[in-house]
């Protein structure tokens, strides 16, 4: 099982000119601060750059479009994901692009998942089989002050797919582990592959039935008034597949002409952004001095000055980010009534072609007789046998994957790991001066706490409990553990230091551990690193970081708007 370390995250907010560096290079990190000093933003923003959605994301902080950066360790390489303009992005240590994505559920999830070796895939609500949001991924390690304290699975916003908590107890529990959605996905692709064969079959096969049932003697004939009404259908229905398809030319020709006009404007910021950055640059070679070559007077080449071309170089980069999002949606407009016009063209060529048929008695007897009966049974039983040879090894595939499921789910691994969970949790459960209310009997989808100070306690030993079961039996990547505000409920001066302690005490051997708190209590490990932010209440990110940090962020932006 691999193991993911964060190293550093940047904070870049280009409306309010300020930014942050929060370095993470601690295997033990608290983050101290009062209420509203920024300790939530800091690590919601860590999700958010991942691609995740934590609960409840503050409207000021929503309002500063906060572009972030997140450097982790993965295998022992260094990258970067970034999330700004609109889009979320991965880099090598080299700041190479490595892949990217607008739309997080459609293009980033599947890329992200496939690049942690996250396996798991679940049915949304019209029975499709999809890869979830990132939220499904990082769901064990992170517990947010707002709603991970109340409930557990309940850290993210958009943990939405049905039957979502069990699925995630039984996917990190290893209780079902990645070998089991493996097959679980190739089980999916082959069962529809054998209902399409076998639809394939069975139409063969009452094809060969009717030919051998043709009598060469009777030639069956169309009813002409029939005939003739289905003739007027088609005329009415190809009016009005006529109408829409000058509709959708418009609609189309609109289309075409914003995109034209939205790439000028992409062009025009582009070549702006390019002259600040030869102003810079030709700044940057001149020397401090500069004598004018009419009046001989020296100038200065203030360094203020080049700091400014720097600030319009970033407000250049985010309206291109924004004429970039807005130049993909129109153009996905433009696709989608493109394919609308295509259907209906092909609608219209289906028409003309049956329109353009002489009306006349047609004998499906005539035809078989001028190919030849035999000729033509002899032709399906062909495709017969190997369509029904190929919905057989179909059919063996998805009896092989149903086995692998059922051995990776068997009653006696089951039970191994809930006696596991189960005695952890009881032990914790002591710990923390914690009654559970089904003691030795606690599912390990959820758990039934006390109310009180005891319900955030409880709810600590259960995240713990399922950590370390995760950590003996599940073979996914293992993420760090982020704890935001452990102080819940009205923790005495006893209960608090003892989850603390517990929190870095009880943590899987090579996890590491960031927990956010108001105020860091005594007696922690020696190895904590205990770090303050916040400049003032509700403002966390410096004005004094904001060229440093900007610097950074336009090694990442300027790829992402190729």
């Amino acid at each position: 099982m691999a193991n993911v370390k964060f190293v550093g995250l940047f904070l870049l907010s280009q409306t309010e000119k300020r930014a942050l560096k929060v370095p993470l290079n601690a295997s033990r990190i608290v983050i101290q601060g009062g209420n509203s000093f920024g300790k939530s933003a800091i690590l919601k923003s860590i999700y958010e750059t991942l691609g995740a959605l934590p609960q409840k994301i503050d409207r000021r902080w929503r309002s500063a479009h906060v572009s972030s950066a997140l450097v982790f360790e993965y295998h022992g390489n260094r990258y970067t994901v970034v999330k700004a303009l609109g889009m979320h992005a991965l880099f090598s240590a080299e700041r190479k692009l490595l892949f990217s994505g607008q739309q997080v559920v459609k293009e980033w999830a599947p890329q992200l998942a496939r690049f942690f070796g996250f396996k798991l895939i679940m049915t949304d609500r019209d029975g499709d089989i999809v890869v979830p949001p990132p939220s499904y991924m990082f769901a064990p390690f992170y517990i947010d002050q707002d709603m991970g304290w109340s409930r557990p699975w309940a850290s993210f916003q958009d943990l939405y797919l049905p039957d979502s908590a069990r699925t995630l107890a039984d996917y990190h529990s290893g209780l079902r582990p990645d070998a089991y959605y493996e097959a679980r996905a190739n089980l999916a692709v082959d069962r529809i592959a054998l209902s399409e064969l076998e639809a394939s079959v069975s139409t063969l096969r009452e094809a060969i039935e009717q030919i051998q049932q043709i009598d060469e003697g009777v030639s069956p004939t169309y009813d002409m008034g029939e005939f003739r009404a289905e003739i007027d259908d088609l005329v009415r229905e190809s009016e009005t597949l006529l109408t829409q398809q000058r509709q959708f030319r418009g609609d189309i020709s609109e289309l075409h002409e914003e995109t034209h006009l939205l790439q000028a404007e992409k062009s025009l910021l582009e070549r702006a952004l390019r002259e600040v950055r030869e102003e810079f640059d030709v700044a940057a070679a001149l020397p401090d001095e500069i004598d004018c070559p009419t009046c001989g007077q020296s100038y200065a080449n203030e360094l203020a000055d080049r700091f400014a071309l720097i600030q319009d170089e970033g407000v250049l980069t985010e309206a291109i980010g924004a004429a970039n999002i807005k130049l993909t949606r129109v153009r996905d407009g433009e696709q989608e009534k493109l394919a609308k016009l295509h259907d209906i063209e092909k609608s219209l060529r289906r028409i003309e072609h049956i329109l353009a048929v002489e009306r006349a008695a047609l004998s499906f007897n005539d035809v078989v007789i001028a190919a030849g009966k035999t000729e033509a049974a002899k032709i399906l039983r062909g495709s017969l046998g190997e369509k029904a040879a190929d919905a057989a090894d179909a059919r063996q595939r998805v009896d092989k994957h149903r086995d692998i499921m059922t051995s990776l789910t068997t009653t006696k691994r089951s039970a191994e790991i809930l006696k596991f969970y189960r005695a952890l949790l009881a032990k914790y459960a002591f710990d923390l001066d914690v009654s559970l209310e089904e003691d030795g009997a606690q599912s390990i989808h959820r758990i039934q706490a006390a109310r009180g100070s005891e319900g955030p306690r409880g709810l600590l030993a259960y995240y713990y409990a399922f950590l370390r079961t995760r950590d003996q039996y599940a073979t996914a990547t293992a993420f760090p553990i982020v704890i935001d505000a452990p102080n819940q409920q009205g923790q005495d001066a006893v209960h608090l230091p003892q989850m603390l302690k517990f929190i870095f005490a009880q943590a899987p051997a090579d996890a590491q551990v960031i927990v956010a708190a108001e105020e860091a209590s005594r007696g922690l490990p020696d190895d904590v690193d205990i770090r303050s932010y916040g400049v003032q209440r509700r403002q966390v990110l410096r004005e004094a970081e904001f060229d440093e940090v900007n610097e950074r962020f336009a090694i990442y932006t300027r790829q992402l708007l190729v």
